[in-house]
């Protein structure tokens, strides 16, 4: 049996034995993105019967590939959910990637969160506050996988910075503003919002 897990939703699926195994199988919930999966074995015969013999660690279902829907590397995944009246809505659990649920109302709301420059520019800054106060606020946060990414992340944008555990609240928000600051210039976020408010007529 597998075991899928993303935010708060659970499904065991079951793939049959070794003996009569089943290739592919159906999900009752279409609304996994990058799930976290478990592999389990359990005893089938005897006075054992189901008691549970192994398991794999804990692995992503998309995170080594680039084209999955929904998000980078599994670093961040967007899910068209019934939000309302909130346009958006960050969901941070212990052991899966952060996901951003998007009003579904919005039309083609995936496309709108991750290439739209007023999103881009105003709202992913407040979300990579949110995860970095959250990840600082862990005494090893390298130890949980979704966390551990995002710090490689953080790495590549700020190389040689170093990270401010141990610190107060003060030096870890000073810390996450120079990284929303360094993602901003990355991107030239502002640059983005200013032209597109100045097609749009939305800067007069």
């Amino acid at each position: 049996m597998v075991k899928l897990i993303e935010n708060k939703q659970m499904e065991l699926v079951d793939f049959g034995t070794l003996s009569e195994p089943k290739a592919a199988v159906d999900l009752e919930n279409q609304g996994y993105l990058d799930p976290g999966c478990q592999l389990r074995v359990a005893n089938a015969e005897g006075e054992r019967f189901g008691v549970l013999l192994g398991s794999t660690q804990q692995w992503r279902l998309n995170s080594d590939d680039d084209q999955q829907e929904g998000g980078v590397r599994g670093l961040l995944n967007f899910l068209p959910a019934k939000i309302a009246p909130r346009a958006w809505k960050l969901c941070l659990e212990e052991n899966t990637h952060p996901v951003i649920q998007i009003d579904n109302r919005i039309p083609n709301p995936k496309v709108w969160a991750k290439n739209d420059p007023t999103f881009v520019s105003t709202i992913m800054p407040a979300i990579i506050h949110q995860i970095f106060d959250d990840i600082l606020q862990h005494q090893n946060p390298e130890d949980t996988d979704w966390m551990n990414d995002w710090l490689k992340w953080a790495d590549r944008l700020m190389p040689g910075n170093q990270r401010p555990y141990d610190a107060d609240a003060r030096e870890r928000r000073e810390w996450i503003d120079g990284l929303i600051d360094s993602f901003c210039s990355r991107h030239l976020l502002s640059d983005r919002l200013i032209n597109e408010l100045t097609l749009t007529g939305g800067a007069a």
